[in-house]
């Protein structure tokens, strides 16, 4: 079987954080690994058929996320790569519910205690299976514990879309409408991640909205405020053209791609009615209570961070989305301080209430999708064989050099 493999050991992380280490050393393409096995009853088997490539796998791979981010690593190693994906069913294990050999599924990253047959942590009590104590190896202290490996055992996202094959949890998927075409069902986990950051952080229809990240999860928190019916004027920041038109056709009011950032802190003051002052050094802020009331971050990185801190409207709300940092070096936390911040992380895909009803962020993508196809084609630019990862991976980060928005392997 054909795919891609994360070989997490110590001695690797550590030649990595030094600079001493080739490229791909974390990973492991192989042609021969062994097609994996249901092990347990509520579990199905996926053959791949389009699998999204995320930012967030490729910063495992150049090993840039906080070394926290390792409770939640899988706990057997190499483990298989590849959380967005569409997939075709070919094995269902007896406790494996609704499924059949067949049916095409999307995936989700998160095995919460459902997936295993536990009682609920408070997390999913709650619908936060994004904080599932089984995503840390715990379950509810019964002896099914010792079914997945005992306390400790198992857990952490999974994933196996880089592979021909693999293998999860029923509860980890949800069938695919039959109408929807594969380059546009692929998107629903991103799509889902920022569901869940909208539903939570539902702006104000009078609210003025800066989205920052031009990337496939800022373009899909444009399209889940209007998904969600949001009447807020939305700012995008986005890098390139060809971003900025897809952040348009998705719904955003305004784009800038201004890159004088003198000249792009002032458009975002001019769109919002917002006031900059200069202090005795650094840069302009936009303070008291008049410029953006919230501000998504999709990019996650220590400069996007401090512009959202410099940006956001006195007594506003942060939003933070992307995962490209760890510790910051260079951020005014400050800020948060002076200007009466609310700051809020969101991670994956959950349960929210919509228009009074509980539904999960991956069935409402899906959902979304299927209404409104046309709005999501060709965002999906760009798909490779398997085999030819490393120049898939180069295009995911020479973005504009590729004009790509999201890069999938294909394995039709």
């Amino acid at each position: 079987m054909k795919g891609i493999m994360y070989d997490l050991k110590v001695w690797k992380v550590i030649l990595k954080k030094a600079n001493l280490a080739p490229k791909y050393l974390m990973i492991r393409y192989r042609e021969d690994w062994p097609v994996p096995k249901i092990k347990h009853p509520r579990q199905i088997k996926v053959k791949t058929r389009i699998a999204g490539i995320c930012t967030s796998d490729i910063h495992q791979i150049n090993v840039n996320l906080p070394y926290s981010a390792s409770i939640l690593a899988r706990k057997e190693n190499p483990f298989p790569m590849g959380h967005e994906l569409v997939g075709e069913v070919v094995e269902v294990g007896n406790q494996a519910g609704d499924f059949s050999i067949g049916d095409r599924v999307v995936h989700s990253p998160l095995a919460a205690c459902e997936s295993y047959g536990f009682a609920l942590c408070p997390s999913c009590r709650n619908g936060n299976h994004e904080t599932c104590y089984a995503l840390v190896g715990r379950g509810d202290g019964t002896d099914l514990e010792n079914q997945y490996g005992g306390r400790g055992g198992f857990g952490g996202f999974s994933g196996g879309g880089f592979s021909e094959y693999f293998v999860g949890f029923s509860k980890q998927f949800t069938k695919v409408p039959s109408s929807l075409a594969d380059d546009v069902a692929v998107l629903s986990e991103p799509f889902a991640v920022s569901l869940h950051a909208v539903a939570r952080n539902r702006p104000r229809d009078s609210d003025k909205v800066l989205v920052i990240g031009g990337g496939i999860i800022g373009l899909m928190t444009v399209a889940a405020l209007r998904a969600l019916d949001s009447k807020c004027r939305i700012i995008t920041i986005a890098k390139y053209d060809f971003q900025a038109k897809a952040a348009k056709r998705l719904g955003s009011d305004d784009v800038i791609s201004e890159r004088s950032h003198d000249r792009f802190y002032e458009t975002v003051a001019e769109i919002t009615d917002g006031v900059l002052f200069r202090p005795r050094m650094g840069k302009r802020i936009l303070y008291g209570d008049s410029g953006p009331d919230v501000v998504f971050d999709a990019v996650g990185i220590d400069s996007t961070l401090d512009d959202a801190l410099h940006l956001v409207r006195s007594n506003g709300r942060i939003v933070i989305i992307g995962m490209g940092f760890g510790k910051t070096k260079a951020t005014d936390w400050a800020l948060q301080l002076y200007k009466q911040l609310s700051i809020t992380g969101s991670m994956m895909h959950g349960v929210e209430m919509i228009d009074g009803n509980r539904i999960d962020t991956m069935e409402l993508a899906l959902r979304t999708l299927e209404e409104t196809p046309d709005l999501f084609k060709n965002l999906l630019t760009h798909k490779y064989r398997i085999e030819d990862f490393k120049a898939a991976f180069r295009c995911c980060q020479q973005k504009a050099k590729a004009n790509a928005i999201k890069v999938a392997f294909d394995f039709s």
